[in-house]
């Protein structure tokens, strides 16, 4: 009994996938349309911008692909701040896609997520909207009409902070958001979070991209990423290795104990 416990111990540890984590320095970061690096920030668009009907879109993309088949967590961290002249507009995406880290979406209330690249409704991400919208969520078909409503108007406002934290688990293909919206012209900051199913590795293949996008129209709003993190599993080729030796033992223990029954 007590070297089936250690055999499975050996077992245990070789099945441990070490985790890669990593902070992005954000001036990496494939940089498209209205998009800048201000004060070592991702400014996606800026307030004074809105004056196209079309809308304007800015946005970010890391410029190696990211796997689709193994879980991953992304952390961010974003500032939203309107000229106080009214409303602020539009809002802000995190976005995954397969189209490219040279391309756009549509801008203005779309936030430059919807349509990237001609693409249509192939995004996946995490929408945040201002203006009279006031929505955030996960969105797992490019759109960012009928999201969750902000506990506050953040149109409103002119001035929002706020976090998230993404992450995939690949075996179930569960995509979750939790993350804080906090209103600078109050002090108050709330708790959100969302979740969805959508199955990454058959949506895009065995790599995405991985970035931010954001838009402005007939208003606008200064809207930065201010801090950018990704972890993901990496499992090495020694890694594997252990993996198998590992199981094989297990294996071949509870055969031997069969047999000696």
């Amino acid at each position: 009994m007590r070297s089936m416990l250690a055999i499975s111990a050996v077992a245990a540890a070789a099945v441990a996938i070490p985790v890669s984590a990593e902070v992005i320095d954000l001036s990496k970061l494939n940089r498209v349309g209205s998009a800048k690096l201000v004060n070592g920030a991702l400014q996606l668009t800026q307030a004074g911008d809105g004056t196209s009907a079309s809308g304007i879109s800015g946005a970010g993309w890391l410029t190696q692909g990211v796997s689709t088949s193994a879980s991953f967590s992304t952390s961010f961290s974003f500032s939203l701040q309107g000229n106080d002249s009214g409303k602020m507009a539009d809002g802000i995406a995190l976005a995954f896609q397969n189209v490219g880290t040279d391309k756009l979406g549509v801008g203005g209330g779309d936030v430059g997520y919807w349509n990237i690249g001609g693409s249509g409704s192939s995004a996946v991400g995490s929408v945040i909207r201002s203006w009279t919208h006031n929505e955030y969520g996960l969105s797992v078909d490019g759109k960012v009409q009928g999201l969750d409503q902000a506990p506050f108007s953040l149109g409103a406002s002119n001035n929002v902070t706020g976090t998230q934290t993404v992450s995939y688990n690949a075996a179930t293909h569960v995509l979750t958001m939790n993350g804080t919206l906090t209103d600078l012209s109050t002090g108050t900051t709330y708790n959100i979070s969302d979740s969805a199913t959508v199955n990454l590795a058959t949506r895009f293949g065995s790599t995405m991209y991985v970035g931010f996008t954001g838009g402005i129209g007939g208003t606008d709003a200064d809207q930065r990423i201010t801090a950018f993190s990704l972890t993901s599993a990496v499992p090495e080729p020694e890694t594997y290795a252990m993996m198998l030796a590992g199981l094989g033992l297990v294996g071949f223990a509870a055969r031997r104990r069969a047999r000696s029954r």
